[in-house]
């Protein structure tokens, strides 16, 4: 089955409400204003609450509650304009985003959601002279030179994104978090072996480092791409040593034994992450994966439509099911059409027909088009030489 097995991170992320921490962007002086401060403090973190919970309009009234207490707040303005940019209202969105780079402007984090919400408009431009306008304030705002880089990403400008990305290695040499995305990029890029050549020093370097396991979790995924499996299941053991439940270092481990076909070790990993969490429509895919290599069809079936009900839709689910009845019908056939029975034949045929229903639907779907056509034409050219040998048959 087709599928994006390795989750492609995109390489530069808006950073929403993670919490109540208390700013520190203005000093209160005096009592009075640290008191001001404080119960301003209180209604950011009951927005943040209810924004976790999609609550927007219980949100939004407490942020603004917030800035009534206290006008000088930082964070409630980016968190306004986050609501906006969920209501689809991006010059609302905008003004918050600009009422905190006038606030603080050498603080990061407005700028950042500025030029986000510009990308996502389409206006490469104007979120990239923001990042520059952040970075000629404070050119150590590390987040702005991945915006940079992402924009030139889009833009088709990979060796300005490369360039980008080495100038903030030789400025920041220190910073966990250049590293991961500079590997990010060559990743993405499919630069697997730079990529390898980047992590493996940086893993023992930073080995102390408690975010070290985002490297190795890179490091896992390039490893697996160049097919260097036992290598990369060393890099998933270090970071479940540390994160036994860490999901996404599970699942990896999953893929990769399936890859070695060491199916069963892998539906095993798989269903350790199912039981954190049950939701995750996409591991049940990878079991049916699994149990579709292993002829378990039927079973295979039952764990695709539980991704299915999960996620109504799921291009993957979808294909998963064209290739069960493909290999249904493939099984019926035979290998030599005219030694195999008309009965089968024919029962051979109706799962070829299903299997092209399945995957008529994803047709047009970026990530499963190129397969799901060439399996169509697979099935339908099987379809064509059992009409021809029942219609000899009489």
């Amino acid at each position: 089955m087709i599928k994006n097995i390795w989750p492609v991170l995109a390489f530069f992320v808006i950073a929403l409400i993670l919490g109540c921490a208390p700013s520190q962007t203005v000093k209160p002086s005096g009592e009075e204003a640290k008191q001001k401060r404080d119960e301003a403090e209180k209604s950011y973190c009951i927005g943040a609450g209810y924004y976790k919970q999609q609550n927007f309009d219980a949100a939004l009234k407490n942020f603004q509650h917030a800035l009534e207490i206290d006008s000088s707040y930082y964070e409630p303005y980016i968190a306004i304009g986050n609501i906006w940019r969920k209501r689809r209202d991006a010059s609302q969105a905008e003004e918050s985003y600009r009422k905190a780079l006038k606030l603080d402007p050498k603080r990061a984090k407005g700028y950042e959601a500025l030029g986000d919400l510009f990308l996502t408009m389409g206006r490469n431009e104007d979120a990239l002279g923001v990042y520059e306008e952040g970075l000629s304030r404070d050119s150590t705002m590390v987040d702005l030179y991945n915006g940079i880089a992402e924009i030139f990403v889009k833009q088709g400008a990979v060796a300005k994104a490369d360039s980008v990305y080495k100038d903030a290695l030789r400025r920041f040499p220190d910073d966990l978090s250049v590293q991961r995305l500079w590997a990010e990029f060559l990743y993405n890029q499919k630069r697997y072996q730079e990529a390898v050549d980047a992590l493996l020093p940086l893993v023992k370097r930073f080995h102390s480092d408690p975010n070290v396991n985002k490297l190795r979790e890179k490091l896992a995924a390039s490893l697996g791409e160049l097919k260097r499996y036992k290598e990369a299941l060393v890099q998933l053991d270090s970071v479940l040593a540390v994160e036994p439940t860490n999901k996404q270092a599970l699942i990896a481990q999953g893929v990769i034994l399936s890859r070695q076909g060491k199916y069963r070790a892998a539906i095993k990993k798989f269903r350790e992450v199912l039981s954190q969490d049950s939701t995750m429509a996409s591991v049940y895919v990878d079991i049916g994966d699994a149990m579709i290599q292993q002829a378990r069809y039927s079973a295979a079936e039952t764990e695709l439509r539980k991704a299915l009900k999960l996620q109504p839709g799921m291009a993957s689910a979808y294909v998963g099911m064209g290739d069960i009845n493909r290999y249904r019908g493939d099984a019926n056939r035979g290998k030599h059409i005219t030694a195999t029975s008309t009965s089968k034949l024919k029962q051979a045929k109706a799962y070829y027909k299903t299997a092209k229903s399945w995957y008529q639907k994803v047709s047009s779907d970026p990530a499963c088009a190129t397969y799901s056509r060439d399996m169509i034409k697979y099935v339908n050219d099987n379809i064509s030489k059992i009409d021809k040998e029942l219609f000899t048959r009489g």
